[in-house]
């Protein structure tokens, strides 16, 4: 069966706009196979990870976040996915800056 310049033109189009009007189709907006991968990661708030890993979160003199963390829990824990934190080595630790303000 042969296609017309006209037909694949149309079929052209149609693809362009279900793509921009349907973002879960594949290769859309939101990355190739959204359903069978599901949604990226959604980046933790400086209160939950002080929470579920039983730090204390204070605040520096800025009014900013940190949470303060010794060498063996810096060695056992992580940063979460999707922070852009930074830590820097203090006296017998570590310090999480956050960069998020209260």
């Amino acid at each position: 069966m042969k296609i017309t310049r006209r037909q694949l033109r149309r079929i052209i189009r149609e693809t362009i706009d279900d793509t921009a009007t349907n973002p879960k189709t594949y290769g859309g907006a939101k990355g190739p196979f959204p359903d069978r991968y599901g949604a990226a990661p959604k980046a933790t708030t400086p209160e939950v990870f002080a929470d579920q890993n039983g730090l204390q979160l204070e605040l520096d003199n800025e009014d900013q976040k940190i949470i303060y963390l010794s060498n063996e829990e810096a060695d056992r824990l992580d940063m979460p996915p999707g922070v852009d934190w930074t830590a820097e080595s203090a006296d017998g630790g570590w310090i999480i800056y956050t960069g998020e303000y209260q």
